[in-house]
């Protein structure tokens, strides 16, 4: 054996590092923010970042009410059909329920069911350890070698996308308010986009998780070059899953029920106003 290394095996040894330390990092962050289920319990300014976007939020509906029975008031002396002052009222009325009923929306049905996924494949033994195999590569060609990196890339890029998730959420968390008394205004209504994000973000995990353990299951070799291109396809999916999803309820229009249930709650108690009324008479 020669007492110098050749370019190869240099170069193979400059991947094997940085396959090491970038498998170090990605599976720390994984380990923290993706493979466990989801709790935020921990991060209390959130509710000092919330009290006062709600607070915010009172205010602006108030302008919200002013400003629709204003525009009610001057179509009316124009001749102009529009909305009518119960249905704003039933709006109004909805939209603080539902301010008040999004934030445990959010923590305490989807969060706990996307928990519930999550905890279900992380008891099949999803593990960074259960990863580890793909830095596993002693012995191996330079080719494969260079594989591995881009798989541990790959979980890198994994582990920056949950911390992106955790910012994202607290922002869907704390415009909850914001949302809901949007569905006052007739050309300001953001309910429905907030919904549909909510649903993508909080449920990115349990789909990405859900992935993950799939592909685990379906490479039993990661000393083939196949098994790698194989698990390097199948992670580009997992990063896309987010936008998949967010394609998904775009398309199919999923969150429009909601707003319609506002619709028709609004609707229902004009529709109660009016008859009540008639009957008084």
């Amino acid at each position: 054996m020669g007492i110098f290394k050749s370019p190869i095996e240099y170069l193979q040894d400059l991947i094997h590092t940085l396959v090491h330390d970038f498998a170090n990092v990605a599976f720390n962050w994984l380990g923290i923010f993706m493979l466990k289920p989801t709790n935020f319990e921990k991060y209390h300014s959130i509710g000092t970042v919330y009290n006062f976007v709600f607070s915010l939020s009172t205010s602006l509906c108030i302008v919200f009410v002013a400003w629709s029975l204003i525009r009610i008031m001057l179509n009316h002396a124009a001749g102009v059909e529009s909305r009518s002052i119960p249905e704003v009222l039933a709006k109004t009325i909805f939209a603080f329920v539902l301010s008040a009923a999004a934030p445990w929306l959010l923590k305490e049905v989807l969060l706990r069911l996307n928990n519930a996924i999550v905890q279900y494949f992380l008891d099949q033994g999803l593990t960074t350890t259960a990863l580890e195999k793909f830095t596993d590569i002693g012995g191996v060609s330079i080719t494969i070698c260079l594989m591995a990196l881009i798989i541990v890339i790959l979980f890198l890029l994994l582990g920056l996308q949950y911390i992106q998730r955790l910012g994202e959420y607290i922002i869907i968390l704390v415009t909850s308010p914001l949302a809901a008394f949007s569905l006052i205004t007739e050309n300001f209504e953001i309910w429905s986009v907030w919904w549909r994000e909510a649903i993508s973000v909080i449920f990115s995990q349990a789909f990405q998780v859900a992935l993950l353990w799939c592909i685990l299951n379906l490479l039993t070799d990661t000393h083939k070059l196949q098994d790698y291109l194989f698990a390097i396809g199948l992670m580009v999916v997992v990063l896309k899953g987010p936008r998949m999803i967010r394609q998904f309820l775009y398309s199919t229009g999923t969150g429009k029920t909601a707003v319609g249930l506002a619709g028709g709650a609004s609707k229902m108690t004009m529709y109660k106003y009016a008859a009540s009324k008639m009957v008084s008479k």
